[in-house]
């Protein structure tokens, strides 16, 4: 399956435009096929990379399949781990802030976090902590 990505990768990237294919099926340059009298036929390298993708079961026309490999790939990699953030900023009150410093002061004095693994923990930046911090 990779070699197969990677070569519907290069078909597309190599190609511009058209690919000409004997009537044997072999692929030859445009000029070559001119020089030699060779009868060619033009056809979309996209046309043919989802061919050889669909043989292969990547549906990549059908909607509803692209999703869910989609989504697969975004748990798999880890972006999707966010559990039901909306991707938007969040804004802190003063209040929240001033419990957030008072509770990294217990977990410091007890020497089990580093700032920057708090920071995480707590769902914002590090820069952002440390500016909590010095206050």
């Amino acid at each position: 399956m990779k070699d197969l990505i990677k070569e519907s990768i290069n078909d597309l990237k190599k190609s511009d435009g058209f690919v000409y294919v004997t009537s044997e099926g072999n692929k030859i340059d445009l000029h070559e096929a001119a020089a030699k009298g060779i009868a060619v036929t033009p056809v979309n390298p996209k046309d043919e990379v989802i061919k050889k993708l669909e043989a292969a079961g990547l549906l990549l026309l059908d909607g509803k399949f692209v999703n869910d490999l989609n989504e697969l790939i975004s748990l798999i990699s880890g972006a999707g781990s966010s559990k039901g953030k909306s991707g938007k900023r969040r804004t802190f009150t003063d209040s929240e802030k001033t419990k957030i410093v008072e509770e990294w002061k217990k977990v410091e004095a007890a020497g089990k976090k580093t700032k920057a693994a708090f920071a995480r923990e707590i769902g914002v930046g590090y820069q952002t902590f440390i500016n909590w911090l010095r206050g």
